[in-house]
């Protein structure tokens, strides 16, 4: 970062963000974001009193951040009218995927799974994000329904089918942004983002298996 560039609150959250992702959250020290920022140290107390209060803020940040983020698109209905069942659900996991393997939601992922396990705040995001799909899930299974193009579902069997498919779909992403950051942190002079935009295809095929053997449960 050029020294001239103002330090916001966000470029900090940013840079300890990516510092986490390349060690971990634990490890992370103050110096590791001034280095990614080029500057001082003692500059980021003009910004917060303590690590802690940082950590607090990171964490408030990508909360908002999951919440702006979604996982159907909002013309769902016309798309559930125009297509099959496992088109419209592949489509909808592929995006979900490829927005999480990109900057910053990568960085923000492995952040809050990790830091879930010892922060209550880290925990409740990633439980809202998960009833988040949960609902969204729903709302396309309701529309592919009211289409024809999957069976008719009685509230209960929709919450439990929605709740079973966003945790498949949560434990195949887990596993393949292990995979990536694996790769990331074997090639870091790569970044997260030239990464993957070197790869000439992304290989979603196990998903997509899951996904095809889901919907036929649902004709």
């Amino acid at each position: 970062m050029a020294k001239t560039d103002k330090i916001t609150r966000e470029k900090i959250i940013l840079a300890f963000l990516d510092a986490c992702f390349t060690k971990n959250a634990g490890g992370t020290s103050l110096s590791d974001v001034a280095e990614r920022l080029g500057i001082k140290k003692a500059s980021l107390y003009n910004h917060y009193e303590s690590r802690d209060a940082m950590v607090e803020d990171c964490l408030r940040w990508c909360g908002e951040y999951y919440r702006k983020a979604y996982f159907i698109p909002t013309d769902i209905e016309s798309i559930s009218q125009r297509y099959p069942a496992e088109n419209v659900m592949k489509a909808i996991v592929n995006r979900w995927f490829k927005m999480n393997e990109k900057e910053p939601l990568i960085q923000i992922y492995s952040f809050i799974e990790s830091e879930k396990y010892i922060s209550t705040t880290a925990a409740k995001i990633a439980r809202e994000t998960s009833a988040k799909l949960i609902s969204e899930t729903k709302t396309a299974f309701r529309c592919l329904a009211k289409a024809g193009k999957i069976i008719d579902l009685e509230e209960n069997d929709l919450e439990t089918l929605a709740t079973m498919f966003t945790a498949v779909t949560v434990a195949s992403l887990d596993k393949y942004i292990t995979s990536k950051k694996i790769d990331i942190r074997e090639n870091p002079e790569t970044g997260p983002n030239s990464l993957f935009e070197n790869q000439t295809e992304t290989d979603y095929s196990e998903i997509d298996n899951i996904v095809t053997t889901f919907c036929s449960m649902l004709k």
